[in-house]
């Protein structure tokens, strides 16, 4: 806490792991929409190469996590990161769509794999989200009716 009692932490990383766990399971049901829509998850030219359902939970807790904690530890020395952080997160995922959709052996692995991707994306940016913001506290003269 510093000295105006605001905590100097630029959010709580339990909203990372929360993130983090919710994004996994929602990309585990898109996963199993994809696979009872046809898809069938093989990507590249190797077609041994199944993308499987530990393959999506270890590529979506894995990078939430793990970069989570390191803008958290960033963040508590420079809060500006933390929104550069987010938004760098936010256009990597975006951004790395064109992966499954050029790689992916049928439409529907693509559309899948992408999804998942962009929800991976969103959960990264509301989980770096700063959220302490200062709040606004009456002083003592101030009389309340």
């Amino acid at each position: 806490m510093t000295a105006q009692g605001q905590p100097n932490s630029p959010f709580n990383f339990i909203q990372v792991v929360i993130a983090a766990l919710g994004a996994g399971y929602l990309n585990a049901i898109i996963f199993f929409i994809g696979i009872a829509s046809g898809a069938s998850m093989k990507v590249g030219s190797n077609p041994e190469k199944v993308v499987g359902f530990d393959n999506i939970l270890q590529f979506t807790w894995l990078p939430l996590l793990v970069l989570g904690f390191v803008v958290f530890l960033i963040g508590r020395a420079s809060k500006g990161f933390v929104k550069v952080a987010q938004w760098i997160g936010l256009a990597v995922a975006v951004l790395s769509m064109i992966s499954p959709i050029m790689t992916a052996t049928d439409v529907a692995t693509g559309v899948t794999l992408s999804v998942i991707h962009v929800v991976t994306g969103a959960a990264w940016f509301f989980a770096v989200h700063y959220g302490n913001k200062k709040l606004h506290v009456p002083s003592k003269d101030v009389v309340l009716a």
